[in-house]
């Protein structure tokens, strides 16, 4: 038996986001930093015929879980936008761009993959910009190419390098597609923290933040795409109206 108050909070360790038909685990994260829990709710005066305060009563309370992962994140952000991750696969392709600067030897390139469709422009290259454009013929000429699966044959007389942007199918890719209809759906809401004994740093509680019922808030999203980069997140919390207990999250330390 244990009766703890006073802990030091090492760290939080993961969250989770759970399915609310099954329970199955939708997205997990694993590097938060500066993790908040909030919680607020409304007040309302009630005063005496000459306006002094008697009392305040308040009522709709509510919770809300802050954090940035300190990786880009597909899963989360595929939460946030309300969508599924989309998983290639050899039934289920995925269309990828891509950009290639190729050097020409003996007439030719070749890609890295094999074009899903045609090729219409390639670009030679100089002192690393665009100089030149050619076009998509059926025979290489002074202004056009030909392609023949991953090989452009280049216009006669081109050398150096050449820039070629096109697309291929994958079966390993990913992709998140945030779609204007679509918004993040409610989920079940699992934080799970490090305890240690204020006296004792060496006894360690388990420490959890759960909640029946929560949703990404996307009001605001702001993914900074740079290697020093964080993936930042809000997560409020909701009360479940078919739970006659009105619970709007718990918060459990554990030997």
């Amino acid at each position: 038996m244990i009766n703890v108050n006073e802990l030091i909070l090492e760290k939080v360790r993961s969250l989770i986001f759970t399915d609310l038909s099954d329970g199955s685990v939708i997205a997990r994260l694993t590097k938060l930093e500066e993790p908040t829990l909030q919680t607020a709710a409304e007040a309302e005066d009630v005063t005496d015929a000459q306006g002094a305060l008697i009392t305040k009563l308040f009522k709709a309370k509510t919770g809300r879980f802050e954090a940035t992962n300190s990786l880009f994140s597909v899963d989360l952000l595929a939460q946030q936008y309300g969508t599924e991750k989309e998983v290639a696969s050899e039934t289920a392709k995925i269309i990828v761009p891509c950009e290639e600067t190729l050097t020409v030897a003996d007439g030719k390139v070749t890609l890295s993959h094999k074009p899903v469709n045609d090729i219409k422009y390639i670009y030679k290259l100089e002192n690393g910009a665009l100089a030149q454009k050619y076009t998509l013929g059926t025979a290489a000429s002074a202004t056009e190419f030909v392609v023949s699966d991953t090989e452009i044959t280049v216009p006669t007389d081109v050398t150096g390098k050449i820039y070629v942007e096109y697309e291929y199918e994958s079966t390993s890719a990913v992709r998140v597609v945030n779609n204007t209809e679509n918004f993040p759906e409610t989920v079940g809401v699992k934080v799970f923290a490090i305890f240690k004994d204020m006296c004792n740093e060496n006894v360690k509680y388990a420490g959890s933040i759960v909640a029946k019922k929560g949703k990404i808030d996307p009001s605001s999203l702001d993914v900074a795409f740079t290697a020093t980069g964080k993936h930042a997140f809000a997560v409020d919390f909701m009360k479940d109206y078919c739970d006659e207990d009105g619970d709007l999250f718990s918060v459990i330390v554990a030997e």
